[in-house]
């Protein structure tokens, strides 16, 4: 039998939801939604909560904590929650994990949540082998990112690193040739794309700053009809992540 969450179990949950510092400090976060509770790895899971109707309609699955409807609202992200939500633990990956794949991914202070978990989806998608972001990107563990990969977030390795010249560096050791997606770039349609790739993509308002732009082998653009002049920081990076 399901327990009834306490005050304070209610408040770290928020905590996790709202708080950056929250999910840095414990190593948990917010996943909600039945789909996405799921796709948790099992062992990853510590907590699962669900509101009264929804665990009457899906006794087979587990459930720690349970609620009544009005007052699952209030401890959901989500204005229209579907009733369950999990407090999961974080997975760590490193630069070695990631080796001896063809296709990787550099975000450089990708800061909108919707579209860092759009392009985590599709780096799955495509095949990448990881994503590498700098700390100015947005927290892949809040709940907007972890809503917006689907489940993507469980199974693409991923870290953050201090500087990417490291991790570039590294790469282009272990023979990949990095790509830096820019304005002033040749037509990536003109470009020989090789085997084993890593494309790095921009601030959604600055770009790729000038020092990460050095660090490239090449600078490539997509080429554009009309009056567009750029296109959305998620579209180009699956643009990108499809050229072979």
């Amino acid at each position: 039998m399901a327990d009834t969450p306490g005050i304070k179990k209610i408040r770290e949950v928020r905590a996790l939801c709202e708080r950056p510092s929250a999910r840095r400090r414990t190593g948990l976060f917010v996943a909600e939604g039945e789909r996405l509770v799921e796709e948790i790895p099992p062992e990853s899971i510590e907590t699962v909560y669900m509101s009264d109707s929804f665990m009457k309609s899906h006794s087979e699955m587990r459930c720690d904590f349970v609620m009544k409807d009005c007052d699952f609202v209030k401890l959901a992200d989500t204005k229209h929650p579907q009733g369950i939500l999990a407090v999961a633990r974080q997975r760590t990956y490193s630069l070695n994990d990631m080796m001896g794949g063809d296709l990787y991914v550099i975000l450089e202070t990708i800061q909108d949540p919707g579209n860092l978990g759009t392009i985590i989806r599709t780096a799955e998608a495509a095949g990448v082998a990881g994503v590498i972001m700098n700390k100015g990107c947005a927290d892949i563990y809040s709940p907007k990112v972890v809503r917006s990969t689907m489940g993507s977030i469980f199974r693409i390795p991923f870290l953050y690193t201090d500087d990417l010249q490291v991790a570039l560096c590294e790469l282009k050791r272990e023979g990949v040739t990095v790509y830096a997606a820019d304005l002033a770039g040749n037509s990536v349609d003109d470009e020989k794309i090789a085997a084993r790739r890593a494309f790095i993509i921009g601030n959604e308002g600055n770009g790729i700053t000038k020092k990460t732009i050095g660090l490239a082998d090449r600078i490539v653009s997509i080429p554009m009809a009309g009056k567009v002049e750029s296109l959305n920081a998620a579209v180009s990076a699956a643009i990108l992540m499809y050229k072979h």
